[in-house]
């Protein structure tokens, strides 16, 4: 009698655990995440081991090896690379793919293993959990976010780790609202987030929900984005249309500069000559006027050359008006792009 009372209990809880899981209103963003238990994880590594057919009886040792109980608990980042080395002795595609993900290679890894469910979710995710943090690590960020949006947390060893390096990605490609809902996951909705994790998270929050577009700030991101990307080696269509977007901005924000400044003088009658409605803005130390042309900056080799003229124009405005951080990073960033040479398309 007890033991089909249990058996009937166990039927309900599991139909109302699939219940809510299926139901439409139950949302993505509430679902909880918490690392995998050393037993789990051992226990999927190996069934999915033994799923290979290995004919090799090294292998199914040194497999074998690799998950005997020792006494100590691992932590969960100590059993992902525990799986993912599983993985590799198994499947020579996937020792492959690790091999390729060293520091300083200048094209992201890729392997059929990182597109295909065929060996299974648990496999799929973890692989792609791991390459996707090492390509967050080696600032191939965009690449690395198709990874992240492709996983399965449900099946992750570390759901810690993944919602983490999606955000970073995230925050660094200035996706405000997509990096603001996955640290709430991260933040709110996962267990045993690690605390170096979530004191950066904490901060790439509060640093998100500052953010403001088209200004100073999100220019500077713009300008470092840029720079990563050269650094790469990818001088493509979409970092010169990226350059297009700052220059522009840059203009937009000295004009702005400029009739702050006028009004200034208008209001306060400092002596300095300048008449109320005057139609240009002429600024200390340079004869310009405050207009900037349009240029077409396009691919061409020097395209953030500026006239003289107009050299000295904004960078009187840029010494009176800006932070000294951000006159640096304007400074430096002009100056790489004069010098740098031309890049493949890509």
């Amino acid at each position: 009698m007890l033991t089909r009372l249990l058996s009937a209990v166990l039927i309900v809880l599991s139909l109302g655990l699939a219940m809510t899981n299926s139901h439409p209103l139950f949302a993505a963003d509430d679902e909880l995440f918490a690392p995998m238990s050393s037993e789990k994880a051992r226990s999927q590594s190996l069934d999915w081991a033994a799923g290979q057919e290995l004919k090799d009886r090294a292998l199914i040792d040194a497999i074998g090896k690799l998950w005997a109980p020792n006494g100590t608990q691992k932590r969960t980042a100590e059993l992902h690379k525990l799986t993912i080395r599983t993985f590799s002795l198994a499947k020579p595609a996937a020792a492959e793919l690790v091999k390729q993900c060293q520091f300083g290679i200048l094209a992201a890894p890729t392997s059929p293993l990182l597109e295909s469910d065929a060996n299974g979710d648990f496999f799929t995710s973890n692989l792609q959990a791991y390459v996707g943090t090492f390509l967050t690590q080696a600032e191939f960020f965009d690449e690395a976010l198709v990874l992240f949006e492709k996983t399965k947390p449900q099946q992750l060893i570390d759901p810690a780790s993944y919602f983490f390096h999606k955000a970073v990605c995230e925050h660094r490609l200035l996706k405000a609202k997509e990096g603001l809902a996955t640290l709430k996951q991260l933040l709110e909705n996962t267990s045993d987030v690690p605390v170096r994790y979530s004191t950066v998270a904490d901060l790439m929050k509060s640093d998100l929900e500052k953010l403001k577009e088209k200004s100073l700030d999100e220019v500077s991101r713009m300008m470092s984005d840029v720079e990563r990307r050269l650094k790469l080696g990818r001088g493509g269509a979409k970092v010169q249309k990226t350059e297009e977007e700052i220059v522009a901005r840059l203009d937009e924000l000295i004009k702005k500069l400029e009739q702050q400044q006028q009004q200034s003088q208008s209001q306060s009658g400092n002596g300095q000559g300048v008449p109320e409605g005057a139609p240009d803005s002429i600024i200390k130390g340079s004869t310009a006027p405050g207009e900037v042309d349009e240029r077409d900056i396009g691919g061409k080799a020097g395209w953030g050359a500026l006239p003289p003229k107009q050299q000295t124009k904004a960078r009187n405005l840029i010494d009176r008006e800006l932070p000294p951080h951000y006159r640096n990073a304007i400074e430096q960033y002009l100056r790489k792009l004069a010098a740098r040479p031309e890049t493949r398309s890509r």
